[in-house]
């Protein structure tokens, strides 16, 4: 097992690739705290989880507000113990145009795709320096990386996520902490339902990828294990782009 006994806390746990990675994470032998606004979805990840025999718990809360994050983080190291990986998944994205973005939509995207993110990597950093070692990964996408229309608030989001990725990778690497992020395209999850109702884009996007389809939460999830794992104890400040060739054309 890739993570026996370790504990890791997973924001965005109750659907799509946070769901997935939860379950993952659990058959690997770790005890997982999964996070969310909606406590519905969270119970019933959890609830699979500890029906198979795994350890988890479900946490609601908001990765915008800091007093949650700090809570998401005493409920599970109460619960499991100190943590040893971080999964900053949760996420939320809208495409429009950059002139249409209201001042509320912007400082949504960029409150939770980036600001909750560092909040919460903030709140286990004490955690992993006083143990010496830690992994954390960043959900990211293509989209930090290659333009796309109605992409402005969500594609800056992203490459901000991918450049703190970097930056807390060289600041923590000595002190035994990893910080690497996972880059997907599009993946088939709850949050790209709108794009996938909509016939002729969701076939042009399919088109866009040179595989010919959208990936899958589990294909991601395994990504997500590699990195958090001791199989990838070599690598930090990564970016690692799992895309169906997106990247590539």
């Amino acid at each position: 097992m890739r993570l026996k006994d370790k504990t890791a806390l997973i924001t965005g746990g109750g659907t799509g690739i946070g769901a997935a990675t939860a379950r993952l994470f659990a058959e690997e032998g770790a005890a997982v705290g999964i996070t969310g606004r909606r406590e519905a979805p969270l119970n019933e990840v959890a609830g699979e989880i500890k029906a198979a025999g795994g350890r988890a718990l479900a946490v609601t809360g908001d990765v915008a507000i800091t007093a949650d994050c700090q809570r998401m983080v005493e409920e599970t190291e109460a619960a499991f113990g100190q943590i040893g990986v971080l999964v900053n998944n949760a996420g939320t994205s809208t495409l429009t145009r950059a002139d249409e973005i209201s001042d509320e939509l912007w400082d949504e995207t960029i409150g939770t795709n980036l600001s909750g993110a560092f909040r919460l990597i903030r709140a286990v950093l004490p955690g992993m320096i006083s143990q010496g070692s830690g992994s954390i990964v960043n959900v990211s996408s293509v989209l930090g990386q290659t333009g796309m229309k109605g992409a402005a608030a969500y594609g800056a989001s992203k490459a901000g996520l991918d450049q703190l990725t970097r930056v807390l990778a060289v600041e923590y690497a000595d002190r035994g902490i990893r910080v690497n992020s996972v880059a997907p395209a599009w993946v088939h999850t709850p949050m790209n339902k709108s794009v996938r109702d909509h016939a002729s884009m969701y076939d042009r996007l399919k088109k866009r990828h040179p595989m010919g389809r959208f990936g899958t939460p589990d294909e991601i999830a395994r990504a997500i294990l590699h990195l958090a794992s001791d199989e990838a104890a070599w690598t930090t400040g990564a970016v690692l782009t799992v895309d169906g060739g997106w990247t590539a054309v």
